[in-house]
């Protein structure tokens, strides 16, 4: 924890009052966790104060107990004031003075020997807040230098790293069913074991520990008819748009039944006997013969097939919400394809530190949508209009949904006007472009090309070229007369208008 956590721990109080039956069965759980492992730091809403960019960055984590008190009454220990007890027994002194001296010379004493106890502690801190005694390190020469010296090695040590990672030693236990769900309301002990009715009449794992282990490698198992099936078909989906059983969180009996169950069983049994490879897997499918299909379909197949289960054609489908941020950044040339790094904060219209909302660049540092920071409180808008998920919900099926927010967002969001604008001012000032097309047909052939990796048809490339020249006279204003061709190929303006619509139509975020 940074300073700021471990400081909470100082406001902290855990009570915990169990009766005497729930005492027996019922197991509590407290960690104390640093902060690469605690999942609320940094701190947020109701679970500490402000923590700075500079804390969170700071690899650096450490939490400290002063004093831990265990008390069967429903409030605090009350102070017992122990440690005024030095300063009360002796002769009396002439002068007052002389006794608090010589009770603090003692506490410092016994502190420095290695012997003082909690109070003496608690009169030693008061007086280094009431700087009776002094606690900085410009104070005395020698101090200062060894300090500096500290600091200046502690810095040059290296970020720890860790991993995850778990260890099963302690011996497991058995929990009580609640009844019902009620807490209080215990019932018979559940011995540890998988689903009843998925594991063949077994009734626990008869571990000596958790049974996390014996649970993992049940369902990791090839004899396992579940896992690999319900794998394979999300990799169907994300692939076709519609796995083989339609219900991709669904397996039951009131799920779809699958459309090639045998096809299912087989991609199933391959998958497992390649070592569970989901790069193997996929090259499989992409590969494949119905992964390359056209897109084009037949009266026929509209009529006995009009849900395309039977793909007898490659289904049309919307791109992920990512895919389409994606792609204006790789179209406009402003994707950052490196890997990995630090998440990008998107851009949002009011900070809000408490929540741990901070503002980045409206393009995200060209960095792809997985490095986008998602928050549960303020997720990214331009993502959230076309279905992305909350962070929060695990989704196995992504809503795919047509509504008129999204064409507004098209139209309208910051990020895709900017985008637009980065591509046209790379069409018109890069070198490598503008030397290969010289006319707006030729410019309009690479962002084609680029934008929906084909060329215009000879109608539409007229209907777009009419379109820039209208552009083009647009904006400089003169109805009816033709806007010189140079003055036109060097328009922001107009090329921006151009990409902006590119990037409005259907075609640029649909995939057929």
């Amino acid at each position: 924890m940074s300073p700021t956590s471990g400081a909470l721990l100082e406001k902290a109080s855990f009570g915990l009052k169990l009766t005497k039956a729930e005492d027996e069965q019922t197991r509590i759980w407290v960690e104390l966790a640093t902060k690469t492992s605690n999942p609320n730091f940094p701190p947020r809403v109701g679970l500490g104060g402000e923590c700075t960019e500079e804390q969170a960055r700071d690899p650096r984590s450490w939490f400290g107990i002063t004093r831990a008190v265990a008390h069967d009454k429903g409030s605090a220990p009350a102070d017992e004031l122990a440690r005024f007890g030095h300063l009360l027994t002796g002769e009396p002194d002439t002068e007052p003075a002389d006794r608090y001296a010589r009770w603090f010379k003692g506490v410092l004493e016994a502190w420095v020997e290695g012997r003082a106890e909690q109070d003496e502690i608690r009169v030693i801190n008061w007086m280094l807040e009431s700087e009776l005694l002094p606690n900085r390190i410009d104070d005395r020469a020698s101090v200062s230098e060894l300090v500096t010296a500290y600091r200046n090695i502690e810095r040059q040590l290296a970020e720890p790293q860790t991993v995850n990672g778990m260890a099963d030693l302690d011996p497991g236990y058995d929990v009580a069913i609640n009844i019902r769900g009620i807490y209080e309301d215990l019932g018979e002990l559940v011995p540890r074991g998988h689903v009843s009715v998925l594991s063949a009449g077994h009734h626990g794992f008869n571990a000596r520990g958790s049974g996390r282990l014996e649970l993992a490698e049940l369902v990791a198992s090839p004899k396992n008819p579940l896992t690999a099936r319900v794998f394979v078909n999300r990799v169907w989906y994300w692939l076709f748009g519609t796995g083989i059983v339609a219900t991709t969180d669904d397996f039951g009996h009131i799920g779809e039944r699958p459309s090639h169950p045998e096809l299912l069983d087989y991609l199933a049994d391959q998958f497992v006997k390649g070592g569970w490879s989901v790069k193997q897997l996929v090259r499989t499918l992409v590969l494949s013969e119905t992964f390359q299909q056209s897109g084009q379909f037949t009266a026929k197949s509209q009529k006995v097939d009009p849900l395309n289960r039977l793909l007898n054609h490659y289904p049309l489908r919307r791109l992920e919400a990512e895919s389409i941020r994606d792609a204006m950044l790789a179209v406009s040339t402003r994707l950052d394809c490196r890997m990995y790094g630090e998440p990008v904060n998107p851009l949002r219209s009011k900070e809000d530190p408490q929540k741990r909302l901070f503002s980045g660049p409206l393009d995200g540092e060209g960095r792809r949508s997985i490095y986008i920071k998602m928050a549960i409180m303020e997720p990214v808008k331009l993502m959230a209009t076309f279905n992305q998920p909350a962070p929060k919900i695990p989704t196995g099926r992504r809503d795919v949904t047509n509504v008129p927010a999204q064409a507004l967002a098209l139209l309208n969001d910051p990020f895709v006007i900017s985008q637009a604008e980065y591509w046209a001012r790379q069409l018109i000032g890069t070198s490598h472009f503008s030397a290969s097309h010289t006319s707006p047909q030729k410019r309009l052939i690479v962002m084609f090309r680029s934008a929906f990796s084909r060329d215009p048809s000879p109608k539409e490339l007229v209907r777009w070229s009419k379109a820039v020249a209208d552009l083009a006279r647009l904006y400089q204003d003169v109805p009816g007369n033709a806007p010189h061709a140079s003055m036109m190929m060097d328009s922001v303006a107009v090329w921006k208008d151009v990409a902006h619509a590119i990037f409005n139509t259907k075609e640029f975020i649909y995939v057929r």
